[in-house]
């Protein structure tokens, strides 16, 4: 949960800048994952107030809306591990509105990723002054990346389909060697039987 007093823009006036709702920043990622498939990072910022705060239910913060255009700025930085968008996501965030940013990830080795998911508000003056960054969210992660005897997925499931298919014709053999093994004794028992009578 992050409240107003943590989304401030640093200023020497009596009244700060600030975006006046209280926001929770949601951060999914897969623990592990298959070395050659795509996973997912998903970071969820949204608001999570009732109402709208005013300036009055806020001593010494301002609303940040009225002299600055607001944006979400999140990275991912890891190490050995593809992902997309590669670049930092700039996302416009009007009030109350939620900012979602999804990282398409893929591992190429087995092995530990460590990773840094980052966000930061990016506070556009509407006078035309220099844009300010205050970052307010950082997460360190942990991705690992697995496979079966160093095979990414497709390839595992190729095999294991192979594999299903190989014992399907064992077991069926097998079958058909009871079936007509089982049909030669009925049948002899039968032979024997008419000679009995």
């Amino acid at each position: 949960m992050l409240q107003p007093s943590m989304m401030v823009v640093k200023s020497d006036t009596q009244e700060k800048p600030a975006i006046l709702e209280n926001r929770r920043v949601r951060l999914e990622w897969p623990k592990s994952m298959r070395i050659g498939e795509d996973g997912l990072i998903l970071l969820n910022f949204e608001d999570v107030s009732e109402d709208r705060p005013t300036t009055n239910q806020q001593p010494g913060l301002a609303d940040a809306y009225t002299s600055y255009s607001v944006m979400a700025e999140a990275n991912f930085e890891v190490a050995g591990m593809r992902f997309e968008p590669a670049d930092v996501t700039r996302i416009s965030m009007p009030p109350g509105q939620p900012v979602i940013v999804k990282w398409k990830i893929v591992a190429d080795d087995e092995g530990s990723y460590y990773g840094v998911v980052w966000l930061s508000l990016r506070f556009l003056p509407l006078d035309g002054s220099t844009p300010i960054q205050v970052p307010i969210y950082v997460k360190d992660i942990r991705i690992q990346g697995t496979s079966f005897l160093g095979m990414n997925g497709s390839l595992t499931r190729i095999f294991g389909g192979v594999g299903l298919l190989v014992s399907l014709v064992f077991i069926l053999n097998d079958v058909f060697y009871i079936m007509i093994r089982g049909n030669k004794i009925i049948n002899k028992n039968d032979t024997l039987d008419t000679k009995v009578i």
